[in-house]
């Protein structure tokens, strides 16, 4: 479904309901990008909701991006992945990197993870939408962390890294430091679209990102969800083959990060969405009075 935003001068996507006509996720991350970057003094600001410190990968320091190029329909991301106007905040490169540090130093002080209290945070990602919208952000900012020396992780879908091999280069600049882990949505276009929305022959784009990343040097691993309420065993089967042709070395068939669907609110939402035209309209009444 496609929304109107700002006083209806541009349409932007939404998250999906029934019906809805496959978009191209390009077009999408552009238009994101126009919403959740701008020029500042001190280089590309970006859009983030919160730095913190999550007990994930052992303790990570986090800046939580906002907007996504994709619309899967199981996300548990906050609403600034539909809405990304509406929510965050700008940032320059070094002022993100200097919160991501900042968070590393605080430790985890989140409620409902003090079990996690005791763990050292010494690395930092960006995560929670897609954060490789925004190039020139993201290069700038890894530059700036490799300054106070923490590896980096780096969470994509791999859209826009696969559709750009340049990108890919300039962040290979710093695989010293650097992890990509590339999340898979699907194996076939069919799947593709039914989960993402986006139209099916982009597909190939996360295989061709971890496969520009290996042959740049970058540590990249993909993760994939393959839960079967969405993914039949088959396709699986595909994909792991698929991802065992680009790195054999990796052992996917024995290795593979495999996500399933946590049943957050928003997943909840965006799900019910899907299903529910008269939901869908409420829940995007309420979210745009917000």
């Amino acid at each position: 479904m496609i929304f109107p935003f700002f006083g209806g001068v541009c349409l932007y996507q939404r998250f999906l309901t029934r019906g809805f006509k496959p978009f191209d996720p390009l077009d999408l991350a552009r238009e994101t990008e126009k919403i959740v970057t701008k020029e500042g003094e001190d280089g590309v600001e970006r859009k983030y909701v919160a730095f913190y410190s999550a007990p994930v990968y052992r303790g990570i320091a986090t800046g939580y991006a906002v907007g996504c190029c994709l619309r899967c329909i199981y996300c548990w991301s906050n609403w600034s992945r539909d809405f990304p106007e509406k929510f965050g905040d700008f940032y320059s490169p070094r002022e993100a990197a200097q919160r991501l540090v900042e968070a590393a130093r605080e430790g985890i002080t989140s409620p409902g993870w003090e079990r996690f209290r005791h763990l050292k945070v010494n690395k930092l990602r960006v995560s929670g939408c897609e954060p490789t919208i925004g190039k020139d952000h993201l290069v700038a900012l890894l530059g700036h962390v490799k300054e106070f020396g923490y590896p980096f992780y780096l969470e994509t879908n791999g859209i826009l890294l696969g559709a750009d091999r340049d990108y890919v280069k300039r962040i290979a600049e710093f695989s010293d430091m650097l992890y990509v882990r590339v999340s898979f949505k699907a194996a076939t276009p069919e799947g593709f679209t039914s989960r993402t929305g986006a139209i099916g022959e982009y597909y190939e784009l996360p295989f061709r990102a971890l496969r520009y990343l290996l042959d740049e040097g970058v540590y990249a691993r993909a993760a994939a969800m393959t839960d079967p309420r969405v993914m039949p065993p088959e396709e699986r089967n595909l994909l792991i083959s698929m991802l065992d042709e680009i790195d054999p070395a990796a052992d996917y068939p024995r290795t593979l990060e495999e996500e399933v669907i946590d049943m957050y609110e928003t997943t909840i939402m965006r799900l019910k969405a899907f299903t529910d035209e008269k939901f869908a309209r409420k829940l995007e009444e309420e979210l745009s009075r917000e």
